[in-house]
């Protein structure tokens, strides 16, 4: 019985323990259940997660190439529909996003939306915010440009889930990006306007310089050579008073128009030098013709003297620099009423240098420093005893500087005034010619007297001028009045010398000469024009012209140019 009783309970001590076992193990595998559905669950969250990461590491990197490639682009081309396009095609194919658009408000950027940008929809101003904008999977972002509302960019996500913040930072680049190309697009646009417009304007200036240098000039060749031609006739000592007013009041109109003429194209921009082979010989002879007799009607000592040797050819614009002289020896001779007027040069280390000197009225210190201010009188009284227009100094220094020069001015009141120039030469080489001797005395009047000319000019008044001009030279041309006739007449007959004006009706003198030309006209045509621009002589020069005679001219011009051409 004690037996039975032991092993029931053994049995029953073994059953205890299996059931204990089987609970542990029932327990445990519970825990380690619930363990894997963590570990499970974790491993999903972390393949989400990196997954995730994938994406937003792979949007950035595609928004990041787009930025560069693009911003290559909008520095290097100007911003149009193509680039846009293009960027906005790059965008609907990156990983996060399904569609892009670019709105603008044309009102705003109304030279990129007419002429740049194929726009389909326009939003109103109030309908763009001044913010980021989300509805549903869509994200608007406005586009500011110098603190103004110009458009907006918008993109649609593909996914629900993705991280908004992230994909507003990653657009937000894009939008600056196109912001910063808009921007600098607007300035090129600007830019490029502005650039028309003064390039319009200067064309404009510089073809009223033009037509005002004609139409002023032509007329006074009229005078002048009127004058010139009168003066050869018989007259009383009345009619030669009224004679010796017109002609002083020719020579004086002249100065002023050339003075305006002169600034005005300085003003424009359009003076340029014409460089040429000159003696420094015929500068003197030229300053002692004009002034040396009127020194002596005023008492004046006029001298022009070198403190060294001045080598004979020299290389520059002798126009200019005569124009120089004439007015600072001019100035000299007019404010001086007793005493001296003398000019002297010197030549050192490839430079010319000319000195002024006189003993006139002199000029207050309070007065150099706008000296060379344009129009600008020491004297500007109604009372005041010399006339002038002001420019003649303000276009001596533009025309110095121009010469890479530099002027100077010392004076004391009542004691005379001293003007300096230096002005950089280059010299010339002496030519010596036999071959081509140029006839002396009878045997020139002789070759004169058997030129055959032809004159074109439609204005009757030059061929007036021009005409008696030549008689004296014992010539008589024949007249054309414009480009047509010219050609038919040196069809007809076979001249020595064409003169050519440039400005006439039915065919100007260009047309003209370039046809002659064409067909292998090969005598001189020199060009006769009231236009002093060098665009205006390389222009006779290319339609095959080989001189000019600027209006107004002389007969001592109209016989040099013979000389020199036949």
């Amino acid at each position: 019985m004690s037996s039975n009783s032991a092993l029931e309970r053994k049995l029953a001590r073994e059953t205890a323990s299996r059931k204990a076992a089987e609970q542990l193990l029932e327990q445990k595998s519970l825990e380690l259940f619930e363990a894997n559905q963590q570990l499970t669950l974790a491993l999903s969250q972390l393949k989400k997660q990196n997954r995730d990461g994938l994406q937003k590491l792979e949007f950035e990197q595609q928004i990041s190439e787009g930025l560069i490639h693009f911003g290559r682009a909008f520095l290097s081309r100007n911003l149009d529909d193509g680039l846009v396009s293009s960027l906005l095609e790059r965008l609907k194919h990156s990983s996060a996003l399904s569609h892009a658009e670019l709105f603008l408000l044309p009102k705003l950027v109304p030279t990129l939306v007419a002429d740049r940008f194929n726009v389909t929809e326009v939003r109103e101003i109030g309908q763009v915010k001044p913010y980021a904008v989300w509805e549903a999977n869509q994200l608007r972002l406005p586009l500011e440009v110098d603190y103004k509302t110009v458009g907006e960019l918008s993109v649609v996500l593909n996914d629900v889930n993705v991280d908004r913040d992230f994909v507003v930072s990653q657009i937000t680049l894009v939008a600056d990006l196109l912001c910063s190309a808009i921007s600098r697009q607007l300035i090129i646009t600007s830019n490029q306007k502005a650039r028309a417009r003064a390039e319009e304007s200067e064309k404009a200036t510089k073809e009223f310089v033009a037509m005002i240098n004609h139409e002023l000039r032509t007329p006074l060749n009229g005078l002048l050579g009127s004058a010139e031609l009168l003066a050869e006739t018989q007259l009383n000592d009345e009619q030669s008073t009224l004679l010796n007013n017109l002609v002083y009041s020719g020579d004086l109109l002249r100065l002023i128009i050339n003075d305006i003429l002169d600034f005005s194209k300085i003003s424009a921009g359009m003076m340029e030098l014409i460089p040429s082979r000159f003696e420094w010989a015929s500068v003197k002879q030229m300053l002692n013709g004009i002034f040396q007799s009127k020194a002596i009607e005023k008492g004046v000592d006029f001298r022009i003297k070198e403190s060294t040797p001045i080598p004979p050819i020299l290389i520059g614009d002798f126009e200019r620099i005569c124009q120089v002289m004439v007015n600072l020896v001019g100035n000299a001779v007019k404010f001086t009423r007793q005493g001296s007027v003398s000019v002297t040069t010197k030549w050192k280390h490839d430079q010319l240098t000319i000195t002024v000197e006189d003993t006139g009225i002199g000029i207050e210190q309070e007065d150099l420093s706008t000296l060379f201010d344009p129009f600008v009188q020491v004297d500007r009284t109604a009372t005041r005893h010399f006339e002038g227009t002001g420019l003649g100094l303000a276009i001596c220094k533009n025309l110095v500087e121009l010469m890479r020069g530099h002027i100077h001015v010392h004076s004391v009141k009542g004691s005379g005034s001293t003007f300096t120039v230096t002005i950089p030469l280059v010299v010339g080489e002496e030519e010596i010619d036999t071959e081509h001797a140029r006839p002396d005395g009878n045997d020139a009047v002789t070759l004169l007297e058997q030129l055959s000319i032809l004159v074109v000019d439609d204005i009757r008044m030059n061929q007036v001028i021009i005409n008696q001009m030549l008689k004296k030279l014992s010539i008589q041309p024949d007249i054309a009045t414009n480009g047509i006739e010219a050609i038919k007449a040196a069809s007809d007959h076979q001249y020595d010398l064409i003169f050519m004006d440039c400005r006439m009706p039915e065919m100007d003198g260009f047309e003209a000469t370039r046809y002659l030309r064409e067909q292998n006209y090969t005598l001189p045509i020199i060009a006769l024009t009231a236009g002093t621009t060098l665009e205006e002589r390389e222009k006779c020069i290319v339609s095959g012209m080989n001189d000019i005679l600027t209006k107004p001219y002389t007969a001592q011009d109209l016989r040099l140019m013979l000389e020199k051409w036949v």
